[in-house]
């Protein structure tokens, strides 16, 4: 079951530990490595680590094969959501009962859903990350610095800047 909180500003605990969280950032000059802010963050709480401890996956696509693509609610209306076997169950209000609703194509069901694993790759610009690197370069980096920033800004035929006229 997902429960939604009301909207608005929220004072939970959690606001205070990112408010510590910018207090130790703000105490570095330079943050270059994603090991800098992990070791910050593991002085707060269990930190997971993207590609090692959890992955991305397209759901989106998935969706697209088994889910239907009209509804008969608007999801942003929603206060609480259930999964009971092939059926979504509704509320827009806290004590009322579920309004169960059939999302699935004919056919699909939960069971065989399984999105696949996004590739890692990165929309940054050519141009982007030439200036990151030479950046780097004036800096004066480490080469593991400048080794991690140019395979982590890979990029992508379709991102390439268009040559201009």
């Amino acid at each position: 079951m997902i429960t939604f909180p009301i909207r608005g500003h929220s004072f939970l605990p959690v606001d205070r530990v990112f408010g510590r969280i910018e207090q130790q950032i703000r105490k570095h000059n330079t943050i270059l490595m994603p090991e800098e802010y992990y070791d910050i963050l593991r002085n707060h709480g269990h930190v997971h680590v993207y590609g090692q401890d959890w992955q991305a996956y397209d759901f989106k696509a998935a969706a697209q094969v088994f889910v239907k693509p009209q509804k008969s609610f608007k999801l942003s209306d929603a206060r609480m959501l259930e999964l009971r076997n092939d059926k979504l169950g509704f509320k827009t209000v806290y004590n009322s009962d579920f309004c169960y609703h059939s999302v699935l194509k004919r056919g699909q069901n939960w069971a065989n859903f399984k999105p696949s694993q996004l590739p890692n790759v990165s929309t940054v610009k050519d141009a982007k990350r030439k200036d990151v690197l030479n950046l780097l370069a004036e800096i004066g980096a480490s080469d593991t610095v400048r080794a991690f920033y140019d395979g982590a800004l890979i990029v992508n035929d379709a991102n390439r800047d268009s040559p201009e006229e």
